[in-house]
């Protein structure tokens, strides 16, 4: 029998960056009050995009304007991503994983599917195996996981969702009718707001009532979809899950999020902290891009992607950022987004670059200075040292001494007439 594990990190954006600040002395674990990880707020980029449980318990939503989230919770605490971290604590987790077996696909930053198939000898029987993986990622890397377990993809990323956080859950095909097909129809992998509304008109509310109706009435409503839907809810998989691995020669981050964009607006914030990560990695390594691409998979879990090719390389965050807003309005699906990715390809050492009679030189070569600054300084001083302000939480107060007192004085020098 094949067996698969499905390892989710709870929370993960809200967990990685609770002990980010945990580990640089922070007293506090925002984890432990009502917290949010999210955008710029006044640039109206402010949408939640993790949230902790105390949060959650206020009705506080990812993929909600953070505006919405403070009518909830005024007391919300709000940090800004930090995906330079995350991509640090997912390759941990990965790494425990390939402890575990040769056989592990990276779904997304905060989830991997492990083949566990034959390993009963080594690790035991599965939920004790999955057992020691969860007790393991706790104890070494401060954060938790959810472990689902099944003979197939489908049917493990199923159990992982189950009751969170940190705990093992099975769905083997003889659970189905008992663990399954008593959930709302909204519950099963692939079925967005959009299909439920639909189903809901047709008198399909459950997972149970999907699996057992009528497959040319699922047909007219979704086409070639319903066989899918009436599939996975009979545990069957289809086309296996998975991620393709990125280019050898490209630079990219990508994010999955818990819950649905609607527009490209709300994916901004997101946008600029995969751009600013990536453009920063390409600076470290002397690289510059010419092919700037953004992924996007919606919530039927169709992949999309378009790219462009630029007049020059670069690795300027700005152009990388602004590339990457055009396309992802050019490209956005009808249906709502789960997972956004910026990727720079075509890369080369060559950092010669053309300019044209419209160029502005000093434009360029200011931007450029002030990209290696920064990253000299969170070289120096931690990822946080420079963090640009459309990702920062308007409502932090400055701490340095004499910053309140210089910002008051350049607000009334700027009231001068």
């Amino acid at each position: 029998m094949t067996v698969w594990f499905h390892v989710d990190v709870n929370s993960a954006f809200l967990s990685w960056s609770a002990l980010k600040a945990l580990n640089g002395g922070g007293a506090l674990d925002l984890r432990t009050v009502p917290a949010a990880v999210g955008g710029d707020e006044e640039k109206r980029h402010g949408v939640v995009l993790a949230k902790s449980q105390p949060a959650k318990r206020y009705g506080v939503q990812t993929g909600e304007s953070l505006f919405a989230a403070r009518q909830k919770c005024p007391g919300l605490i709000v940090v800004p991503p930090d995906f330079d971290w995350y991509v640090q604590c997912s390759k941990g987790l990965i790494a425990i994983l390939r402890d575990y077996s040769p056989v592990v696909e990276q779904f997304s930053i905060d989830e991997a599917f492990v083949e566990m198939t034959g390993s009963e000898a080594l690790f035991g029987p599965p939920v004790q195996a999955a057992d020691a993986i969860r007790q393991r990622v706790r104890r070494e890397l401060g954060f938790t996981v959810n472990v689902g377990i099944s003979v197939n993809r489908l049917l493990a990323k199923t159990a992982s969702d189950f009751e969170k956080p940190d705990r093992t859950h099975t769905l083997w095909p003889e659970e189905i009718p008992q663990k399954l097909w008593p959930l709302p129809v909204g519950a099963l992998f692939g079925v967005g707001p959009s299909a439920v509304r639909t189903m809901d008109a047709l008198g399909i509310r459950t997972v149970g009532d999907l699996a057992h109706a009528d497959p040319e009435l699922l047909r007219g409503a979704f086409g070639v979809r319903g066989d899918s839907f009436r599939q996975h809810a009979n545990g069957i998989e289809g086309t296996p899950l998975g991620r393709r691995e990125p280019k050898d020669n490209s630079y990219g981050n990508s994010v999955t999020l818990p819950e649905d964009l609607e527009t490209p607006q709300q994916a901004d914030a997101t946008l600029l902290a995969l751009a600013e990560s990536v453009a920063g990695r390409l600076r470290g390594d002397g690289k510059s891009a010419r092919v700037v691409a953004v992924q996007l998979v919606d919530n039927a879990f169709r992949r999309t992607s378009h790219q462009i090719s630029l007049p020059n390389p670069t690795n300027a965050t700005e152009v990388i950022y602004q590339t990457a807003r055009q396309l992802i309005r050019q490209m956005w699906p009808k249906r709502p987004v789960r997972l956004v990715g910026v990727t720079c390809e075509r890369t080369t050492a060559d950092a010669f670059e053309q300019l044209d009679l419209f160029t502005d030189a000093r434009r360029t070569d200011k931007q450029e200075k002030l990209d290696r600054a920064a990253d000299a300084l969170r070289s120096r001083f931690g990822d946080k040292a420079v963090v640009r302000a459309r990702l920062l939480d308007p409502t932090d107060k400055p701490t340095a001494p004499g910053a309140l007192s210089a910002a008051k004085e350049r607000d009334k020098r700027r009231k001068k007439p």
